[in-house]
This record gives C-alpha cells, structure tokens and sequence, in this order.
C-alpha cells in the first residue's frame, strides 16, 4: 500500500512540476537568442516594436498599440520618416520585414541574420531559421552565439543528434554557462546518451543549484536508468525551486 502510494505520489509530482515549467518551459524554448540570454522570454526580443499592440500582448491597438481587442493588433512603422499603422500585421512581422529590407543590402551581415533568425524561431519559423543560421556559420564558423542559436534550433525542430555537436563546441567553450550545460543534457537525452545527460544536467546544477530545468532533467534520466528513488527527491527539489 505504501509503496502505492508512493508511486501515485510520485507520479503527481511529475505532473505538478511539468505544468509549473511548462510557460516558462515553452518561452525557453521558442527563442534562437545567445546562451546567456536564452532564460528570458522570447518575446523580450521585440521589446520596443511592440507585441500585437502594446509591446506585451493585448491587441486590436490603434497604430502605437493601445486599445481592446482580441490580440490581432494594429502594427505601426516608418515611412519617410513618418510612423503609419499597419493593420493586420504582428510586431514580429513588422520586424522581420524591416531586417529583410535591411538583408538586401548586407545580404553577409552575421548580427542581422542572427537577428532574423531570433524573431522566426519566436514565430515557431524553425526551417527558417535554422537557413539564416547556417548560412551565418559560414561566415564566421567561430562564432559561439549563431552555434549555440542553430543547436537549439534543432532542437526544436528535433534533430537532436545533429543539435549535440554544436552544443558540445558551445560547453568546451563556455564551461560556465549552466544554460548551455542543460541544452547539451536534453539533446543527449533524446540520443539515448543517458550518462551524458546526466552528467550535463548535473553540471548545470552545480553551476546553478536553482536551475529547476536541469534538476528536473536529471530526475528524468534517472527514471529512465530505473533509479525512481533518486528521481523523486529531483523532482520535489524542482517543484520548490520553480515555485519561488
């Protein structure tokens, strides 16, 4: 009975922390920002062009963005040195089009497709991205942000062994980055490498004891090498740190 209850107990804990990481979870991992940026929210790419109207969310604006609505916000940009609405359209697309405008003229400019890159991942435009972001590799192939960028991106599109080796180039370079050691475990999680990514999350933790991704990714792996009993604890430690 006990060890049933045990189980069940478990078993919600799981589901409790999934659905307390899951918002923060999802704006972690629809960004193409550096590293060091990736904790925050994609959207804080954008702050300044607004986001469907007021710059964070409620929409049907009125050219600068304010007003009530649905979220299907009126945009505004220059032109002629004056700013026009644009109905119709996201923040995001405003922004894209002007970096487009800006990429016709510097097609081999790494900051403007690495930008580009950023704001089609927030639209869930991977494929897109991931073009923008090779392509910038090549131009400077020592470049750790558009490494760690195009890893991600993979990993959002599920190429998780084609992920692993740009996030490995990313960790022996920034050893420092829990962020970066917590990419590599969920890449290597998903290629079975069960000792890597554990070791990877277990170094983001000790980088950062309050990552609550990385202490939930070790839980994971360690359910799935049959060690519920250290899984549990890894759990319960998520939950309290995501819950603060």
């Amino acid at each position: 009975m006990m060890r049933q209850f045990s189980q069940h107990r478990r078993s919600n804990d799981r589901a409790r922390v999934a659905a307390e990481l899951s918002e923060e979870a999802r704006l972690l991992t629809e960004t193409t920002l550096p590293l060091d940026a990736i904790d925050a929210s994609a959207s804080d790419a954008h702050h300044g062009h607004g986001t469907n109207g007021n710059g964070h969310g409620n929409g049907n604006g009125n050219g600068n963005g304010k007003g009530n609505g649905n979220g299907n916000g009126n945009g505004h940009a220059k032109r002629n040195g004056r700013t026009v609405s644009l109905p119709g359209r996201s923040a995001a697309e405003h922004a894209l089009a002007a970096i487009d405008t800006r990429l016709t003229e510097q097609p081999d400019s790494v900051p403007l497709l690495l930008e580009r890159a950023s704001i089609l991942g927030s639209m869930g435009r991977y494929a897109e991205a991931r073009g923008d972001l090779e392509h910038a590799l090549l131009l400077d192939p020592e470049n750790l942000t558009v490494r760690s960028a195009l890893g991600i991106v993979l990993l959002r599109k599920g190429l998780w062994s084609s992920a692993v080796p740009h996030l490995r180039t990313v960790v022996e370079n920034e050893s420092w980055s829990p962020t970066a050691w917590f990419y590599l475990g969920e890449a290597l999680n998903h290629v079975d490498d069960l000792d890597g990514a554990l070791a990877a999350f277990v170094r983001a933790c000790e980088l950062d004891p309050s990552h609550a991704k990385a202490l939930y990714g070790q839980g994971v792996v360690l359910d799935r090498l049959r060690r519920p009993q250290d899984a549990a604890p890894l759990y319960r430690r998520s939950r309290e740190v995501a819950a603060r």
